[in-house]
């Protein structure tokens, strides 16, 4: 579907459908929208958003609200269902009586951070989420300039930046969720593993 979008007080319209349903657990976030000129009154899709465009993708058209609000719920239940799967089942969220701060002339640099719980999405608010290795990023240093740390997801190993604005605190091993631990340690030896391999070269 063509990438047109119009942003107005909350209100997005793309291609002349407005949103009127949105479920977003997950990955995904699935809408329902409607357009009143259209040949095909009502749309589900997933609506995908960055800083850029927004766009509606794997879209199905009906005339039929009772049929496109049966695909809206099994939509929404799958991203439910999928979100639960790749769960560890931990629902232990970090606070901050299990952090500390950085002491003077610290900074992040391999350090385990955890992120405040209401930086992410509710379904998210876990430690399985919160947990992250940071290894580099000019926001390593949380009085310099930049905000971006680059760090991996304890729970998945997933690479990917976080700001230090979000940052909770530092959370020392002793404080750690035992699933935590083991990972951690694979984590930091595949880490080493990589800088000896590229010293090589």
């Amino acid at each position: 579907m063509k990438e047109v979008i119009a942003l107005n007080n909350d209100i997005i319209t793309i291609d002349g459908y407005t949103v009127i349903h949105s479920f977003f657990v997950g990955e995904k976030n699935v809408i329902v929208a409607e357009n009143l000129k259209a040949d095909y009154r009502f749309l589900c899709a997933y609506l995908e958003e960055n800083e850029v465009f927004s766009q509606f993708t794997d879209c199905a058209l009906s005339n039929d609200y009772l049929e496109i609000m049966t695909l809206y719920c099994d939509r929404a239940k799958e991203q439910v269902t999928n979100c639960k799967e790749q769960s560890l089942g931990d629902i232990t969220v970090i606070t901050p009586d299990m952090c500390r701060k950085l002491n003077e002339g610290e900074t992040y640099k391999g350090k385990v951070v955890a992120l405040k719980p209401e930086s992410l999405r509710r379904e998210y608010e876990n430690a399985e989420n919160q947990l992250y290795y940071a290894v580099s990023g000019n926001g390593l240093n949380p009085k310099g300039l930049g905000t971006k740390i680059y760090a991996y997801n304890i729970a998945t190993k997933a690479h990917h930046y976080i700001r230090n604005y979000d940052v909770l605190g530092v959370v020392d091993k002793d404080k750690l969720p035992e699933w935590a631990k083991p990972k951690l340690t694979k984590i930091k030896k595949e880490i080493k593993e990589k800088e000896e391999r590229r010293n090589e070269r």
